[in-house]
């Protein structure tokens, strides 16, 4: 799994890192394409993330990743366009409406907000860990955060809690956007 700091308690232990030529994987029929976006600013980057999903395989390649700080709508704009990923249905923050028309406004026309519902974090999660995750190693900053993702533990007890920490996300609840329209009916949501 690579030397990236992993501890216990991790939320996804259903992943490997390991190349893959994405152009062979998307010559399969089954194959269709996922991009989540998750937005930040200061404290916390914007986190694109691209990935290749086989349902009936139960398998997500992750072969791109933009995640950067300070990048205003403009720029995640632009960034996305050069990319590659301007024509890509893309699933983003709910809780920037406002940002997703803006970027919409700039060229992202397929960009769609991400639904929220009740314990939506942990339906996402567990979603997730039915399906094996194959990580190219350029995604460094997926590899750090997926290697580092690890349920809440509370501070009196020691115990884990059933909610993952608020670190380590971003590109993590852009995977969960992102596979939103792979899940079990309309109203399972992963924001």
């Amino acid at each position: 799994l690579g030397d990236w700091g992993i501890v216990d308690g991790l939320i996804f232990e259903n992943w490997e890192e390991k190349a893959f030529d994405i152009d062979e994987i998307r010559k399969l029929k089954s194959v269709k394409s996922a991009f989540g976006l998750d937005f930040g600013y200061t404290n916390d980057p914007s986190a694109l993330f691209c990935g290749l999903v086989d349902e009936t395989a139960k398998t997500i390649w992750v072969f791109g990743e933009m995640y950067k700080y300070g990048m205003s709508n403009e720029v995640i704009a632009k960034e996305i366009t050069e990319m590659g990923y301007r024509k890509e249905r893309i699933r983003a923050e709910s809780a920037e409406p406002k940002s997703i028309d803006r970027l919409y406004d700039l060229g992202i026309t397929h960009i769609q907000q991400a639904r929220k519902g009740k314990d939506s974090v942990n339906n996402g999660i567990d979603f997730l860990q039915d399906y094996h995750i194959i990580v190219h190693p350029r995604c460094v900053n997926f590899l750090k955060e997926i290697s580092n993702y690890t349920w809440d533990t509370d501070t009196k007890t020691g115990k884990r809690l059933n909610k993952p920490i608020d670190d380590f996300n971003h590109l993590m609840d852009a995977m969960r956007y992102a596979m939103e329209d792979f899940s079990m009916g309309s109203a399972f949501s992963f924001t």
